[in-house]
């Protein structure tokens, strides 16, 4: 996995929490994305509160640590995406500030695609930003 700082700021690939999930269980529509993805040089990231609702429990572990280990990095949340997503929420009216975190990091990286289980939460917080248009949401 190679430092966040040594990525690009643009053109990434964010998984949530179900993106993480669908890969695990061997979803074609995520693996799909992902391999999508990586041939036009998107990197794949996950935001580290995503790491901590893919590990609730419930899940395969071993499964759900191979998808995290394959990705190009683990985004800890810094203090500007917190308040961006913090942002997002209140414009949006939504309450799950992973969702608002996931969104926030991809409208840093514009353009961005985030896979998501969650397609239409995630639509919410990106229709209150101008920007988020250049956003693709995969959902699976």
């Amino acid at each position: 996995m190679a430092p966040v700082d040594d990525l690009p700021a643009s053109h990434r690939l964010i998984l949530d929490s179900g993106g993480v999930i669908a890969l695990a269980r061997g979803s074609f529509d995520a693996r799909a994305a992902l391999e999508r993805a990586r041939r036009q040089g998107y990197v794949v990231v996950i935001p580290t509160p995503v790491v901590a609702e893919v590990h609730r429990g419930g899940h395969d572990h071993a499964k759900i640590d191979r998808i995290l280990k394959a990705v190009d990095a683990t985004l800890p949340t810094s203090e500007f995406i917190a308040r961006r997503a913090g942002e997002l929420q209140a414009a949006a009216g939504t309450s799950d500030p992973v969702d608002a975190i996931v969104v926030a990091e991809a409208l840093a990286a514009v353009p961005a695609v985030i896979v998501t289980s969650d397609a239409s939460d995630i639509r919410q917080l990106l229709d209150t930003q101008t920007d988020g248009a250049r956003v693709a949401v995969v959902a699976v």
